[in-house]
């Protein structure tokens, strides 16, 4: 299946006895890069396990092989096909960005057995090449310097945006890849959404997204959690965004690092 970038994964038709056909999807951790698979593959079935307690759409867990004893020594799992497809060119942005700002607060009312997420080292951080104004970077860089404000910690999707979002016939049918759950603030969640919102489509569209995720959970998003999100763009994405997006939608790579920097100043203001 097209567009991933830290794992294979397959749609199967299997047939039984009776005649009948399910398909199925199969994802198989193939990039020992992207760290302790074993530990990633148990956190995604966990994550699976908790979204089925929730109102989100999402696909069911059949099986897994998370140490990769069963299948070959590559982490696998098996899951049921959710409905839809990705859609990344809505003739009109708004109620599509409506409806992902009102699956989050749904997602965060769930509850399961992942890990907690760690807050980025500030020693770390990189201003990318391409950066207008490197000051508004290392601004960026010393607010989360200072820590995390105080948060209510959820369980978070931990990769919630339009690549891993199905829909059919224009409503919002599955939210999938939940490799990256983790307990964390909501906050998390709404920032790095409204990263990718901004890389692929505009600094608005990311904008829009925070007031209408504002309006559907009743609160305020913490700048401080936008920030946080926002920094983990570097010069590693205008690469690897065209591989997710695999077509479906044209890709700006040259104004990417510019809109997202206009988008962490409009958070620095925030703060």
């Amino acid at each position: 299946m097209l567009g991933g970038i830290t794992s294979t994964v397959h749609r199967l038709s299997v047939s039984f006895p009776d005649g009948a056909t399910r398909q199925v999807v199969l994802k198989r951790y193939t990039d020992p890069g992207w760290g302790a698979v074993p530990v990633i593959a148990r956190n995604e079935v966990a994550a699976l396990q908790g979204a089925e307690g929730t109102a989100v759409p999402a696909p069911r867990l059949l099986g897994a092989s998370t140490d990769g004893a069963e299948t070959e020594g590559i982490p696998t799992i098996l899951m049921t096909r959710a409905p839809g497809r990705i859609w990344l060119t809505p003739p009109d942005l708004d109620p599509w960005i409506r409806q992902l700002a009102a699956t989050l607060p749904a997602i965060h009312r769930g509850t399961a057995a992942v890990r907690a997420k760690k807050v980025r080292d500030p020693n770390t951080l990189r201003v990318p090449t391409g950066a207008r104004r490197p000051g508004t970077w290392t601004a960026a860089q010393r607010v989360i310097a200072a820590g995390p404000p105080a948060s209510d910690l959820v369980f978070t999707h931990g990769d919630f945006q339009h690549f891993n979002m199905l829909w059919s016939r224009g409503r919002l049918s599955a939210v999938v890849d939940w490799s990256g759950a983790r307990i964390a603030s909501p906050d998390a969640d709404v920032g790095h959404c409204r990263l990718n919102l901004a890389v692929l489509f505009s600094v608005d569209a990311a904008e829009r997204f925070r007031l209408a995720y504002e309006a559907e959970a009743g609160r305020s998003v913490d700048p401080w959690w936008d920030i946080h999100q926002l920094l983990a763009y570097d010069d590693t994405w205008p690469e690897f965004i065209p591989v997710q997006v695999a077509g479906r939608a044209p890709v700006d790579r040259a104004g990417m690092t510019g809109r997202v920097e206009d988008l962490l100043a409009l958070a620095l203001a925030r703060m």
